[in-house]
């Protein structure tokens, strides 16, 4: 069984949050926007290892300091992995009083706790309802709590600077776990490992790793196909079964990355005994802040390969590309509700996942974060806009704005993946004949939305010739080194691109505009970066 949903309603900084979760799944989302509430709200129903949680003040939410809600509520629908399971296994008949059958034929068990505010104090409820939120009615609810917590335990792994190191030992049978704890002692001291060390420690690594992560079913990967390379460009778990996971000498990254893994479960688990074959959940928070970017990928690829659910929180590009992008789920505060959005409203074909893979998640993946792009057709105008954006005093990346070239990729593919996971869009184009065919294609996209929301087109051939008309021109001739009257301006302009080229021209004009004050951007490109940086604020 593994966690599919989790509901929350004012628990600590979420008012409303509605998430479904897959085996692996990548959280983004802005600093306040609910990652760590989540995160908690799991760590202390399912990590602590007691029956059952007891809320306190500080778990209410507040929507204005000092005024705090009287209720919370927090729901986790945990669903078998194939239909039908619960009724035939022995240790999923555990929880056989709770397990509710559902239309796809998939029985689930919901896990409901909530807490009120009374004048005795704060009483905390918990139990199990069906799937229309109705109470089970049991004989000893708490027992069944404590069952799931211990078939589905939670850890909580992040970074381990200032945890105490005195951690209580729980034997397991062996000796592995004294060693690993002498070994994360080294580490952190940073002292050099001898390649006995690093033996030792794997093979504790080994004995611990499969303890808590007992494989269910195989262990071997299907062949990837074009679709899985599409959807999951990068992947970092091809390292072998534990059992193949030998020393590599002294300055082994993968055996650092094993042992620093292995510190942290043990620091995670807090000293209670887990029972074999539970299937713990792992909570990872910003693994990227102590690891150089091939550590990570090392240490990904290690966590990759546990069967154990995994949730992840990470503000790193090259991690959110290993990750399938139905795998992703962006976090967004709107007003007092925190939205989850994830790829699946949108159609797309191959080609589609071909395009995203590669513009995006490869070469792009910091885009994902940003709270709105403004695709335009090429390198030019990501100098100009930029720097134009600036002198209006807006600051593009401060205000979660990517300009991003959608020429080559095409513009459909990104506007849905914008659409999917809540990123505003707009496009900039040209007035040619290309510039109108994507318009066009923009003008079908729309549904409902206000056409100048989304989409600018130059009322020129190109942008060259919409600053040459909009008081740009002598920045031209200086350029060209044309000053009479009679020579028309497509000659004055390819004269001046000839000389310093489209990009290198854009930075001239940003040059002009800034001595001569802000009045000089054109009209129009203020409008837009005015209704962008809205939109965008939005999102705060």
């Amino acid at each position: 069984m593994f966690l599919e949903h989790i509901q929350i309603r004012n628990f600590m900084g979420l008012n409303q949050l509605s998430l479904t979760l897959n085996q692996s799944t990548a959280l983004i989302g802005e600093n306040a926007w609910g990652k760590t509430s989540l995160f908690r709200a799991l760590w202390r129903l399912m990590g602590q290892g007691g029956c059952c949680y007891q809320f306190v003040d500080e778990d209410f939410y507040r929507a204005e300091p000092g005024e705090a809600v009287d209720e919370l509520q927090i729901v986790l629908s945990y669903r078998e992995h194939r239909p039908g399971i619960s009724e035939h296994s022995a240790r999923l008949a555990r929880l056989e009083p709770v397990w509710v059958k559902h239309k796809d034929s998939f029985h689930r068990v919901h896990y409901r706790a909530r807490a009120r505010r009374s004048a005795e104090g704060i009483i905390s409820e918990h139990g199990f309802v069906d799937g229309g939120g109705v109470p089970i009615e049991l004989d000893d609810a708490h027992q069944l709590v404590h069952s799931l917590i211990e078939m589905n335990p939670v850890f909580r792994l992040r970074d381990s600077r200032g945890t105490p190191q005195d951690l209580p030992i729980v034997n397991l049978n062996g000796d592995y776990e004294k060693l690993l704890t002498r070994l994360s002692e080294q580490l952190a001291e940073e002292d050099e490992l001898t390649r006995r060390d690093i033996k030792a420690g794997l093979d504790a690594v080994r004995q611990l790793l499969e303890h808590y992560f007992t494989p269910q079913g195989a262990t071997s990967r299907a062949p990837r196909r074009a679709r899985d390379i599409a959807i999951h460009p990068v992947t970092l778990s091809q390292l072998g079964k534990l059992n193949d996971w030998q020393p590599l000498g002294e300055e082994s990254g993968l055996s650092l990355a094993l042992s620093a893994v292995a510190r942290t479960i043990l620091q995670a688990r807090g000293g209670r005994p887990i029972e074999t074959g539970a299937r713990p959940m792992l909570l990872i928070e910003d693994p990227e802040s102590r690891l150089h970017p091939t550590m990570l990928a090392v240490t990904w690829g290690i966590l990759d390969r546990f069967p154990g659910q995994k949730l992840v929180t990470t503000n790193s590009g090259d991690l959110l590309s290993a990750f399938p992008l139905n795998h992703l789920r962006r976090l967004v505060r709107v007003e007092l509700e925190t939205k989850s959005f994830q790829i699946g409203n949108e159609k797309y074909n191959g080609e589609d996942m071909r395009r995203i893979a590669f513009h995006v998640r490869i070469n792009r993946p910091m885009s994902l974060f940003a709270r709105y792009w403004l695709l335009v057709e090429g390198e030019t105008e990501i100098w100009l806009l930029n720097e134009l954006a600036r002198i209006c005093g807006y600051v593009l990346p401060a205000e979660g704005i990517r300009i991003i070239e959608f020429a080559q990729c095409g513009h459909s593919p990104l506007i849905k993946v914008a659409r999917d996971f809540g990123i505003g869009w707009h496009l900039l184009t040209d007035g040619d004949e290309a510039g109108q065919k994507y318009a066009q294609g923009v003008r079908s996209m729309l549904r409902g939305e206000r056409e100048e929301d989304h989409l600018s087109v130059l009322p020129r051939l190109d942008i060259e010739h919409y600053l040459y008309d909009r008081g740009l021109e002598s920045v031209f001739r200086q350029e060209a080194q044309i000053h009479d009257k009679h020579t028309p301006a497509t000659r004055i302009i390819e004269r001046a691109l000839s000389r310093r080229s489209k990009p290198g021209m854009a930075l001239a004009v940003v040059e002009a505009i800034e001595l001569q004050g802000v009045q000089l951007v054109p009209v129009e490109l203020r409008r837009m970066f005015a209704r962008m940086v809205a939109i965008a604020r939005r999102q705060r």
